[in-house]
């Protein structure tokens, strides 16, 4: 089923009079029942209002296909015509208020005490709430709609609608309370729920919408001619005359009543009006505000990415990088590149393993989400230009003639076989004794109240045997050897 927006944007292309007429067959009800309870209960004043709300539908069809909830508009449309036709039919009504209660009511009783209560100034409760919460109470209570319909009209899943629905619910009561009317929000859903919709006559949905498409192409002048309310009809039975061509009402006294005045403005609406342009007005300065900001960033942007391709330019034109292995042996710088090209292999592995294919560099392998994250080039080699295929041999040369070889099979492996320096071998040494030495370390302080050892020579006696004293003896004058200077 096509959503209202697609219906609008139906009819304001195309002018599909079978898209706006299902418009009017879903949301007749909503709008008929919320004149009605408007009203007072006027049945035939409620259809005018249906007309005009819709007839503003159909003019405004374009805009209000982007509105999020269609269904809050059209309750705040009703009000607006709601009072409009109120203010400038209030004499004739009062003429006429026998013709208007020609309707029976409908079948089932007017409805508990408590929806007697609440029905006057349930609508205009509903006005006072934020317009998420009103949007909320529309949908929910006013159409019956479920919390999953509630949400995807609202763009929140099922349960926040229903958390959104059950706060706005509680406004609605804290605002019914202060006009004397007490309740629970549970009881208070149900009534509403139970009361509120309120079905429009047989046969008014095909006469608002042909009258409201007709109105929006020939004005509203035009649209008045085309549909006569039940009111206007009961009218006219009584005087005797209706005049169709003109749309001139004749009162029942016989003489031609004079047309009525267009009503002053409601100050509240005026306010809220002003109050509504000076927040747009607002909200179009902020717009401006990030649209200039968003011309800045763009700037900077475009200077980082000149700035950048310069850099790169002279970096291209510098030549091969330096050797940044500076102050490593060779036995070090090996084995530092040794152990890239055993992480880039295991990381093509792995991405062949996950995606059935081979990668296209080792660009794809390096970065903060990939499989390494940092690839550090310690003596300037470059890894662009290593085979991804499967089991391939990795081999890389440093600017200074230093070539490293990684074979998965371990056919062609280039042997780390340098000789130690000293500060290499004081290091392997130390790592050897360690675990001796911090087993002597915790029987001094088991032995000595958690005293640490005040020298390593303290720690001679606390060694499970002599070979490991002896060795940490080794190992302390391997670094001390490493740590001078020759001469």
């Amino acid at each position: 089923m096509n959503d209202d927006a697609t219906l609008l944007r139906h009819y304001a292309e195309d002018r599909s009079e079978a898209a706006f007429a299902e418009l009017v067959r879903r949301h007749l009800d909503l709008v008929y029942g919320a004149a009605v309870r408007r009203s007072g209960g006027d049945r035939h004043l409620a259809a005018d209002v249906a007309q005009q709300v819709f007839t503003r539908l159909a003019r405004d069809a374009r805009k209000l296909s982007c509105h999020p909830v269609l269904q809050a508009w059209l309750h705040t449309a009703t009000r607006n015509a709601s009072l409009n036709l109120m203010r400038s039919d209030q004499r004739r009504r009062a003429r006429e208020s026998r013709a208007a209660d020609i309707e029976a009511e409908p079948p089932g009783g007017s409805g508990s005490p408590d929806w007697e209560r609440i029905k006057p100034v349930l609508d205009d409760a509903i006005d006072q709430l934020p317009g998420p919460d009103r949007d909320a109470v529309v949908l929910r209570f006013l159409e019956r709609r479920e919390f999953s319909e509630v949400g995807l009209a609202m763009k929140i899943s099922a349960d926040a609608a229903r958390m959104r629905t059950g706060r706005a619910l509680e406004k609605l009561r804290a605002l019914l309370e202060r006009r004397g009317i007490t309740s629970t929000a549970a009881a208070l859903g149900a009534i509403v729920t139970n009361q509120s919709l309120m079905s429009a006559p047989s046969g008014l949905a095909s006469a608002v919408a042909s009258a409201s498409v007709s109105a929006a192409g020939l004005g509203f002048a035009a649209s008045l001619t085309s549909l006569m309310t039940t009111k206007y009809a009961a009218t006219a039975i009584i005087c005797g005359l209706l005049a169709f061509g003109a749309g001139t009402y004749v009162g029942r006294a016989g003489r031609a009543e004079p047309k009525a005045v267009p009503p002053p403005e409601n100050p509240a609406q005026a306010r809220e009006i002003a109050s509504l342009r000076q927040s747009n007005g607002m909200l179009q300065a902020e717009v401006d505000r990030v649209d200039a900001a968003n011309a800045r960033l763009t700037s900077i942007n475009a200077q980082l990415n000149a700035s950048n391709a310069k850099f790169a330019a002279a970096k291209a034109a510098s030549g091969p990088a330096r050797n940044l292995s500076i102050g490593m042996t060779t036995r070090e710088l090996k084995q530092t590149i040794m152990n890239n090209l055993r992480q880039i292999d295991a990381a093509r592995a792995q991405f062949r393993m996950e995606n059935n294919a081979d990668p296209e560099s080792v660009a794809v392998l390096v970065g903060d989400t990939s499989y390494i994250r940092r690839l550090h080039t310690v003596g300037g080699e470059d890894y662009s230009s290593l085979s991804m295929g499967p089991d391939q041999v990795l081999t890389v040369t440093t600017p200074d003639g230093t070539t490293v070889t990684y074979d998965p099979s371990g056919a062609t492996t280039t042997p780390i076989n340098e000789p130690m320096s000293p500060e290499e071998k004081a290091q392997e040494m130390m790592q050897g004794v360690g675990p001796a030495v911090n087993q002597a370390v915790a029987a001094y302080k088991a032995a000595n109240q958690g005293q640490d050892p005040p020298n390593p020579e303290a720690l001679t006696p606390f060694f499970a045997n002599p070979q490991d004293a002896v060795a940490f003896a080794q190992a302390r004058e391997a670094v001390k050897a490493a740590r001078t200077p020759p001469h």
